[in-house]
């Protein structure tokens, strides 16, 4: 047994004699017995303290020691019980036998057995309760290292997606420079306006597929005109071209950027001749400026019913429309 705990040993016998007897000859270290005179008190006395194991008189005064038994089990859990008894006959065996006790012990008794059966009872249950504390440990442990599993895997899963996302977005930066890289090579390659306005449309046709376009420069008067359209397989019309760029051209004279217009939903701002044309029409609005406060030219870019610009079609315009610029300034 274990030195901590000390068992406490419920000795229930109406005569006096045997009761002092049974309290001294079990006494000893890591047992406090307690002793009771009859079945009542038995049970009020197991109702205030702990009880390891009872050790009771068949017979007693009040009850039966088979009573007392049922009571303390009934309202204390499975306690262990050792039942004496001065009746040898076979129906008093049998029915203390019923009540599963750890040993029936007949009068005169052997006082050295009865002491080996209750330290080995009790040896039992300590054993019993030191594997229940390491299961208790054990499963707080598996508990932990459960969650600490769960928190690793998660943090793990997150890094995975952080350095998914990182690798994606370092894919689309390298492959931005490249796409600069290889649009700077055709703009000092163009020898006029009409080169450097073809090379933005064929960045936009290989970047992401069909594309019409109108582009635009200024005049002697600082007036944009049309000086360019590009379409596949063939550019529209001149007439469906200006009623394209007239009003875009005089919203980005009030506000100079790169920008999406979808058409179909803004199509009360186009001119009424055009506007049945209008519908799945994405635009995407790219001013030429050099240097701040210069609006040299402005190509203006649509697709019909394909898919439409996306704000990276905006990223790449603002990207490429300085050196545009540049180059269309440096042909001036």
């Amino acid at each position: 047994m274990s030195r901590d705990h000390v068992a406490n040993v419920l000795v229930v016998d109406d005569e006096p004699h045997l009761r002092e007897l049974l309290a001294d000859a079990l006494s000893g270290a890591g047992i406090r017995v307690e002793t009771a005179a009859s079945g009542s008190e038995a049970i009020d006395l197991a109702g205030r303290k702990e009880v390891d194991l009872v050790v009771t008189d068949l017979v007693l005064g009040d009850c039966t020691g088979l009573e007392v038994i049922d009571r303390l089990r009934s309202s204390r859990g499975d306690i262990p019980a050792v039942v004496i008894t001065g009746r040898g006959d076979t129906k008093s065996l049998s029915e203390a036998s019923r009540r599963r006790p750890v040993e029936v012990m007949t009068k005169p008794l052997d006082l050295d057995r009865l002491r080996e059966t209750i330290r080995t009872e009790l040896t039992r249950q300590e054993q019993t309760r030191r594997l229940e504390r390491r299961y208790r440990r054990l499963r707080r442990l598996a508990r932990s290292i459960n969650l600490e599993r769960k928190d690793i895997r998660r943090r793990l899963e997150t890094t995975c997606a952080d350095l998914e996302a990182a690798y994606g977005t370092l894919s689309e930066q390298i492959a931005g420079q490249k796409t600069l890289i290889e649009y700077q090579r055709d703009l000092l390659a163009a020898r006029n306006d009409d080169d450097v306005f073809r090379a933005m449309f064929r960045l936009f046709v290989r970047r992401s597929g069909s594309v019409f376009g109108v582009a635009m420069a200024c005049d002697a008067d600082a007036e944009l005109q049309i000086v360019g359209r590009f379409g596949v397989p063939t550019p529209d019309n001149i007439e469906f071209c200006r009623g394209i760029v007239k009003p875009i051209r005089d919203a980005v004279l009030s506000n100079p950027r790169c920008m999406l217009i979808d058409a179909g939903e803004q199509r009360e701002m186009f001119d009424q001749s055009i506007r049945r044309y209008l519908v799945g029409l994405s635009v995407l609005v790219v001013p030429l400026i050099p240097c701040a406060g210069e609006l040299i030219g402005l190509v203006v870019l649509y697709r019909k019913g394909e898919q439409p610009f996306v704000p990276a079609d905006v990223s790449l315009a603002e990207t490429v429309a300085p050196p545009t610029a540049i180059a269309v300034a440096r042909n001036d």
